[in-house]
């Protein structure tokens, strides 16, 4: 087991505070969590292109930059080592204080890629098609795009015709728990 710094056990403390996680747990999370932020650059933060890599993500980065927005809480542009692991008990329903709604805010936020409060059909497309993509599947465009017509044809659209949180919290909050 790596030595861990005081500093670094307070920070653990809290993030058992936070989580479901055991403080064993966090210690190994934070010990790949170095070797991770040191991959490109050894600053102790895990930036856009050490996430892509982490994920071993192939094609477009559509949907890892929405898992990234999700992760960078603070949208400093960076992953710290808290925001990691809170992500990650968010990711894995370990998370002792986030809310169905918390839930699914982050999820939008994976789809609404333009984040400008609305799921469109272009946003919609491009996370489809990245999604697919980072897992080495392929589907032709206008495959795609009627996958993405018929969700559309589901919901309520907004006067842009979109899909905004509200929709988006009717049709998904019976799913928050098994989307995560």
């Amino acid at each position: 087991m790596p030595v861990v710094s005081p500093e670094d056990e307070k920070v653990i403390a809290g993030l058992t505070e936070k989580t479901s996680f055991s403080a064993d747990e966090i210690r190994n999370m934070q010990d790949n969590f170095k070797k991770l932020a040191a991959a490109r650059k050894d600053d102790g933060l895990i930036d856009r292109e050490e996430f892509k890599d982490m994920l071993s993500s192939q094609g477009s980065s559509t949907f890892v930059d929405g898992l990234f927005r999700m992760f960078d809480a603070d949208h400093d542009g960076f992953v710290d080592f808290q925001e990691f692991v809170i992500s990650l008990s968010i990711y894995q329903n370990k998370n002792k204080h986030i809310t169905e709604e918390g839930k699914l805010k982050l999820l939008f936020k994976i789809y609404d890629v333009d984040q400008d409060g609305e799921i469109s059909r272009e946003d919609l497309f491009l996370v489809l098609k990245s999604c697919l993509e980072s897992n080495y599947l392929t589907l032709d465009d206008s495959h795609i795009s009627s996958l993405v017509d018929a969700t559309m044809k589901k919901h309520n659209l907004s006067a842009k015709g979109g899909i905004d949180f509200s929709e988006y919290t009717k049709a998904f909050s019976h799913r928050a728990a098994i989307c995560l």
